[in-house]
């Protein structure tokens, strides 16, 4: 695969962990984003929300649009061979109904020819109180999925073990978390007064296209064609409205056990012991 990324130790970061933390935006244009985000809506929030989600799509594509032209110069600095998607604002208000549990990011592009990513960028600096995002470093090696609105996480039964093993990122305001879709990442409760706002970007390498996957039953996995727009003008939790079916995977995807989850951080065994079990499929 290319690179998607300008500057080699980050890229094999990128690479190895799943994700790379990098400055990103000027003060001024945080600032920019921080103010207009608030032209449009309250400093006063339950739970999260997303304007990624508005019903009112001429509003939705304002925030885009915004969040675009921002973003651009650092996105030309930073990323190669890579295609800009859409934005999002991403805010998270007081109270544990703001609470992401761990998960991975729905799959967009053939994972096994591509990778692609979140440009996550807080416009406020962030802490343990406030709803710092927590990542799982190497998690987007661990299995082979498939991940849609409709697609229970293969997680699912160890997140309380993943909360306790998760790295919180106390990241600054207008850094750039980069992570790849399959990494686990969380968000915890925001316990302050004051809006932990964030503005998110996706990006996918120039040689892929977009996909979009719907479970239609409990043994098949349907693929979609699919593209930007209609990840920007469509609400994208009512299925593959209008997107051309290109093909089908079955649906018999693991639900990661704790001991699995165990194995899954120690890495691969070594030495012929581990090779026996590899080939016994006990390992």
């Amino acid at each position: 695969m290319k690179p998607i990324v300008k500057d080699p130790a980050s890229e094999k970061k990128l690479i190895d962990d799943g994700y790379i933390v990098v400055p990103f935006l000027s003060q001024e244009e945080t600032a920019d984003l921080k103010n207009f985000y608030y032209q449009f809506n309250s400093d006063k929030l339950e739970g999260m929300s997303a304007t990624a989600h508005l019903p009112d799509i001429d509003r939705r594509m304002e925030m885009n649009n915004f969040i675009k032209k921002v973003f651009e110069r650092a996105i030309a600095q930073t990323f190669i061979n890579a295609t800009a998607l859409g934005g999002s604002f991403i805010a998270k208000g007081k109270g544990k109904n703001g609470t992401l549990t761990p998960h991975q990011d729905w799959n967009i592009v053939d994972e096994l020819q591509f990778r692609s990513f979140n440009i996550w960028v807080p416009l406020v600096d962030l802490n343990e109180n406030n709803g710092a995002i927590c990542i799982m470093p190497g998690s987007h090696t661990w299995i082979q999925s498939y991940r849609s609105s409709n697609i229970g996480s293969a997680y699912h039964n160890v997140e309380p073990q993943l909360w306790e093993r998760m790295t919180r990122l106390d990241m600054r305001a207008g850094e750039a978390l980069i992570y790849d879709h399959r990494l686990i990442h969380a968000s915890g409760e925001n316990k302050t007064d004051k809006i932990r706002l964030a503005a998110v970007f996706g990006i996918i390498p120039d040689e892929a296209s977009m996909l979009y996957y719907h479970k239609m039953d409990d043994k098949t996995v349907e693929i979609y064609e699919s593209n930007k727009e209609f990840f920007l003008y469509e609400n994208i939790f009512e299925g593959p409205k209008k997107l051309k079916r290109v093909g089908q995977v079955p649906y018999d995807f693991p639900s990661i056990t704790v001991q699995q989850l165990d194995r899954f951080e120690k890495g691969p065994e070594i030495g012929l012991l581990g090779r026996l079990r590899a080939m016994l499929k006990l390992a």
